[in-house]
């Protein structure tokens, strides 16, 4: 992953706790705590902060997760990537429908991008069907803190459900969004 998203740790562990808390966590994950943000780091850097995280909160993973992708919307997207974000979609659902093509926009940003990526499918009754794919394990707390935090923005009221991966036949992650509903 990039050093921003390092850096957003950084920020996260920053408004939420205090300097000393992110001094031990980045000290216990055996990190710097300047991360350049074009830089690509290897997964494992972000892995063992959010570890370390856990370990120096006594917090949930899947909680850490949630919580830095609201944070990434609120703090990080929303006024860093402001231009991009209004270009992507006006709405929560246009938004959401077009996170491929707003990956594909920061691909030529960054060398050797990896995005995950979403196939959006609104259903009759309106509820979206998002399928997510991506080649890193354990982030789909995070990809729902994002969905969380993109509600929020977009002033939108949203509960997400699961579907088991023996329900379905894609190589995916699958959720079923349903707008207005919290």
């Amino acid at each position: 992953m990039y050093g921003m998203v390092n850096k957003a740790v950084r920020g996260f562990v920053l408004k939420n706790f205090d300097p000393e808390t992110w001094g031990r966590i980045h000290s216990t994950a055996g990190v710097s705590e300047d991360f350049i943000s074009m830089q690509s780091y290897d997964d494992a850097v972000t892995y063992g902060l959010v570890g370390a995280a856990h370990e120096e909160l006594g917090i949930a993973v899947p909680e850490i997760l949630n919580g830095f992708g609201r944070y990434w919307v609120s703090d990080v997207a929303t006024v860093a990537y402001a231009d991009l974000m209004a270009k992507t979609g006006s709405g929560f659902t246009d938004f959401v429908k077009n996170l491929d093509h707003l990956h594909d926009r920061i691909r030529v940003t960054f060398p050797d991008y990896q995005p995950p990526s979403f196939r959006i499918k609104v259903m009759d009754d309106g509820t979206l069907q998002v399928d997510y794919y991506s080649h890193r394990e354990g982030l789909l707390d995070f990809v729902v803190g994002l969905l969380e935090g993109l509600a929020v923005h977009f002033n939108e009221t949203i509960s997400i459900s699961h579907v088991s991966d023996d329900d379905h036949p894609m190589p995916c992650k699958r959720m079923m969004l349903t707008l207005g509903e919290s």
